[in-house]
């Protein structure tokens, strides 16, 4: 469940901040625990479906081409719901420089 970082740059206009694009692909049943993110997050289905569930709420389920907002300090999981197929998204995270995009939950 390693990203590949596609880009990381500077934003213009908008010091000390970081756009980073990266594709990532989890192999079928992969799931990240629960955490949030310091910044704005989106995600954008490649392949295969997403489940993701922000704490206190039902999951949804994405498919290709769909597009999802996580905000600062939302609380969630996301995971592969597939049991056979990889997913494959992009991610794009704007972020201070120097800081964790995710906080993960013990």
């Amino acid at each position: 469940m390693k990203p590949e970082v596609l880009t990381r740059t500077e934003v213009p206009n908008v010091p000390g901040r970081l756009l980073i694009v990266s594709r990532t692909t989890y192999q079928p049943g992969a799931k990240v625990r629960k955490h949030y993110h310091t910044s704005e997050v989106t995600f954008f289905i490649l392949e295969g479906s997403m489940t993701l569930q922000d704490e206190g709420k039902e999951p949804v389920t994405l498919k290709p081409g769909e597009f999802l907002l996580i905000t600062p300090g939302t609380v969630h999981s996301h995971w592969n719901a597939s049991a056979s197929a990889p997913l494959v998204f992009l991610e794009h995270v704007i972020v201070d420089q120097n800081q964790r995009s995710a906080v993960f939950m013990e």
